[in-house]
């Protein structure tokens, strides 16, 4: 994990949607927001930025603990305990054709 900063959250599991992709992550600085943790956890997994259109991707962290989406803006010591286990879920708009 790419953090460097000092006391924080000790241990997480982290998946992509589909469970097929996971990493434990350690030493998550509780000052970090989940904005930040989530584009490192990006990374950390190779998850696609892009969808099959070239779009790109906006991800979203649930945890599962409390069954909800955490906000971008959360800061990880306020939201995260260790142990928690985070599943990143990519944002997906409904398409189509423009009404007319």
């Amino acid at each position: 994990m790419g953090f460097e900063s000092g006391a924080g959250i000790d241990l997480l599991e982290v998946s992509d949607v589909s469970g097929q992709k996971t990493a434990t992550v350690t030493e998550v600085p509780s000052d970090a927001s989940v904005g930040e943790l989530v584009e490192q956890l990006l990374a950390e997994l190779q998850l696609t930025r892009n969808d099959s259109s070239g779009r790109p991707l906006t991800y979203h962290a649930r945890l599962d603990r409390e069954g909800r989406h955490l906000l971008h803006s959360e800061r990880v010591g306020d939201a995260l305990q260790s142990g928690d286990r985070l599943v990143l879920q990519p944002n997906i708009d409904a398409g189509g054709c423009p009404l007319r």
